[in-house]
């Protein structure tokens, strides 16, 4: 069985892309490696933590799997160890997911290199297409390539490809189930674009230069009405102020919000790849309130408030929320010289050392009906971040 350090290792390594060590290779285990990836794909597999068992040459821990008291960044919460013994060579192995499912399982190769051109050429000879979804920035310190790969009898999955650490020669590979793309880390999306094919060369921006939480910040306060102009605007000015959200069909309906403001609208919006349900309610003609929920969970150390701050508005305490030991539910007055001023909600739960942030904007700068419990700024431990 693996050390606990390995695990470690993999939590550190998915977050920072370094896994594995220099080699060079020597064995033709690329024949083998491919089919393991394709039975990983395969329709008939079942990915589950017994269903990976059929993987051949994988001798794995003893079930059940381990939970972890910290989630992963790729989202597992539970792990599995194993080692992978084809054509004379081992390679450490992980899987990760959650309690029932497996989501990703990762090959740690520190001997002899199998290559990564070896490894596409026996993917498709084993009937898989491959197909370059996301490359390292050019002159970046981005050292993986992601492959989408698709064939008759597979489920759709990507392969990515680790070969430099930092700079450092190393190999590692990881298999992720599903039709989207496995997130990157907020450090990650300036190392990366998503526009790999070779007419794109030239011009592979990376996939985004601007962290999630700084975005979220830039939209909050364009969805803040001008302090010359009227205290609210209608739902079509909220779909143009909001362009990438996919909003629910039928537009604004009743059945929503509360008495106050019955009326609303869904929808779905990822910021920097980092998605949120988004949530506006109001009247029949005015949009009154508009909240981000976020989907998953994202590290600690990001500060939406002072990215706001940074931009010139003035963000004060004005309520606090009951006393929990794993979130927060505070109100913030938003104010600026050349915007209306506004009640912002940040509500933060903890997940170990990630977050899930929501976020409730209301216009007519008014705080909601007070829970009992809800504390004053300066009333135990009710004070300014």
């Amino acid at each position: 069985m693996l050390s606990r350090l390995f695990i470690r290792a993999i939590a550190a390594s998915i977050t920072s892309l370094c896994l594995f060590s220099p080699a060079y290779a020597a064995f033709n285990v690329e024949d083998e490696f491919a089919r393991t990836i394709k039975l990983i794909l395969s329709k008939s597999f079942v990915a589950d933590w017994q269903g990976i068992e059929k993987l051949p040459g994988i001798k794995w821990a003893p079930l059940p799997p381990t939970m972890l008291q910290d989630c992963l960044p790729d989202g597992g919460c539970f792990t599995r160890q194993g080692m992978l013994a084809t054509e004379g060579r081992n390679l450490a192995v992980i899987a990760t997911g959650a309690r029932t499912i497996v989501t990703h399982i990762y090959f740690r190769n520190s001997t002899t290199s199998i290559g990564e051109a070896a490894v596409l050429t026996a993917l498709k000879q084993e009937g898989l297409s491959v197909e370059l979804a996301r490359c390292p920035v050019p002159g970046s310190l981005g050292g993986t390539n992601w492959y989408r790969l698709n064939g008759m009898g597979s489920e759709p999955g990507y392969l990515s490809v680790q070969t430099s650490c930092n700079g450092r020669s190393c190999e590692g590979f990881s298999v992720s189930l599903g039709e989207g793309l496995p997130p990157l880390q907020p450090n990650q999306l300036s190392l990366y674009s998503e526009k790999c094919s070779a007419a794109d060369l030239g011009d592979r921006k990376p996939v985004s230069t601007v962290m999630p939480h700084e975005q979220l910040a830039q939209i909050i306060a364009t969805l803040l009405p001008q302090g010359s102009g009227p205290a609210f605007y209608d739902w079509k000015t909220l779909t143009t102020l909001l362009p990438t959200t996919q909003w629910a069909p039928g537009g604004a309906k009743r059945g929503y919000g509360d008495e106050a403001n019955p009326w609303g609208l869904s929808g779905q919006v990822k910021l920097s790849q980092r998605g949120f349900s988004v949530l506006a309610t109001g009247s029949p003609t005015e949009v009154k309130t508009i909240s981000f929920d976020e989907m998953g969970l994202h590290p600690r150390g990001e500060d939406v408030l002072e990215v706001l701050r940074e931009n010139g508005f003035d963000v004060r305490l004005s309520r606090c929320g009951p006393v929990y030991t794993e979130s927060t539910n505070n109100w913030y007055s938003l104010s600026s010289t050349k915007t209306r001023p506004a009640m912002l909600r940040q509500s933060l739960r903890v997940d170990g050392k990630q977050l899930q942030d929501t976020y409730e904007l209301r216009l007519d700068d008014s705080l909601p009906k007070r829970d009992p419990r809800d504390r004053d700024p300066g009333v135990n431990g009710c004070k300014q971040p």
